[in-house]
């Protein structure tokens, strides 16, 4: 589950899941809501290694999501965990439209773990 939070001038959320998997494809739900996509039937998969601590790579899996939505016209579709690693399948696009996400900051990026994964994160806008 995620929700948007209010930020005085970019786009602030939270997200609470079971798993590290369910945590990023929360994320790909808030790209899906957030923009409105025309794809095409290609698809294309990303591996991610996940050895870094959860903040890291939340900052740098999701940054690299958003250069790919930029810069490759490739959009995130689902991912899933296997050995250590996260694989993202993404799907050409035509066009996109919506208020642009610029990157993931690390300001106010913060991951609280107990019996479940709750993490508050910021987009630059």
């Amino acid at each position: 589950m995620y929700r948007q939070l209010n930020h005085t001038a970019d786009v602030r959320y939270e997200i609470i899941c079971d798993s590290e998997e369910q945590l990023f494809k929360e994320f790909i739900n808030i790209f899906k809501d957030h923009y409105t996509v025309r794809f095409k039937d290609k698809e294309t998969t990303v591996e991610y290694e996940l050895s870094k601590s959860i903040e890291d790579a939340v900052f740098d899996i999701v940054n690299d999501w958003i250069y790919l939505i930029e810069s490759k016209k490739l959009f995130p579709w689902d991912c899933r965990i296997e050995d250590g690693k996260l694989i993202c399948t993404f799907r050409e696009y035509e066009q996109i439209e919506g208020t642009e996400l610029k990157a993931v900051t690390y300001h106010s990026l913060v991951v609280n773990r107990s019996d479940k994964i709750a993490l508050k994160v910021v987009f630059d806008t």
